[in-house]
């Protein structure tokens, strides 16, 4: 999904994108818009005719978010190429979460290089569990095989 230039047809777009996923949030900003007095647009924007506001250009550099239009693909994603080298959020906290676990499963395979991918993550599942019981040390054992 690309958003359109056209700011109508943005507006619906977020509208039905804020109706599917916060119909709280596309509530409140219905009663806020309701509430509005007729001469808002001379008193929020400084403009007599409010059409007069689609004409207005965007301001500052900050480009406009969009959702990842797939989610498992960055490189097809229009949010990751709203900004030149660099990802969305989205798929900046998928490929932050994919390193974590990633590096947590590279020093359990050198710990014990027969483990495999279950193994770890059963180990790091038991380590976690563990160390919320209070009980890191056993879980410190656990996760590297050794016995105390």
């Amino acid at each position: 999904m690309t958003l359109s230039p056209d700011p109508l047809t943005t507006a619906d777009t977020l509208w039905q994108h804020l109706i599917e996923h916060q119909p709280a949030v596309a509530a409140a900003l219905a009663m806020q818009v309701r509430a509005l007095p007729e001469d808002w647009s001379q008193r929020v924007l400084g403009l007599a005719r409010p059409h007069a506001a689609l004409e207005l250009p965007p301001t500052g550099d900050v480009p406009m978010e969009i959702e990842p239009y797939d989610a498992a693909d960055w490189e097809d994603c229009p949010a990751c190429g709203e900004v030149a080298d660099q990802l969305c959020r989205y798929h900046e906290g998928y490929t932050a979460g994919y390193e974590a676990l990633n590096q947590l499963l590279t020093e359990a395979a050198r710990v014990d290089p027969k483990a495999t991918v279950a193994d770890a993550l059963r180990r790091l599942t038991e380590a976690e569990e563990a160390a919320e019981r209070g009980e890191l040390a056993a879980a410190v054992e656990r996760m590297t095989g050794r016995q105390g």
